[in-house]
């Protein structure tokens, strides 16, 4: 196999493993939402905020990858569970093809990154549906049943 393809394969693999254990705890939504996060969903929009400046504590001190890959791996982590979580979205909100319509994942991140800096205690995934809230009325409907 090639070099680089096993290197990019243990950065993600250590990176998964940092998120792993610093989430270790689980959440509960619930106050008629009844709503349980997994994943990154489940860390707080603190660790949101951390991430897009680039200052997450738990990469520091991480000898084998530079401070940016393991940001870099992060942010993907991220951008695939939004991603996961809106298709899932898709598949079960009956009149909705795209909840996103036509914005992109750079401003997804960034309007995640406002709603989690005005409210850093809440969890991730509680950000995210706040903004599929948002986005709802721009959404790209499904055709109606023929």
């Amino acid at each position: 196999m090639h070099y680089g393809f096993l290197r990019s394969v243990r950065i993600a693999l250590a990176a998964v493993l940092l998120m792993a254990a610093a989430g270790s705890e689980v959440y509960a939504i619930d106050s008629s939402g009844r709503h349980f996060a997994y994943g990154v969903g489940q860390r707080s929009c603190a660790d949101y905020v951390k991430l897009r400046e680039k200052r997450l504590e738990m990469l520091d001190g991480h000898e084998r990858y530079t401070k940016d890959e393991l940001h870099e791996i992060v942010d993907k982590i991220v951008e695939h569970w939004l991603a996961g979580f809106l298709t899932a979205h898709n598949f079960y909100v009956a009149d909705t093809y795209d909840v996103v319509g036509k914005s992109s994942m750079d401003e997804l991140k960034a309007r995640l990154e406002t709603s989690c800096r005005s409210n850093t205690k809440q969890l991730f995934a509680e950000a995210v549906i706040v903004l599929v809230h948002q986005l709802n009325p721009q959404r790209v409907k499904a055709d109606p049943a023929k």
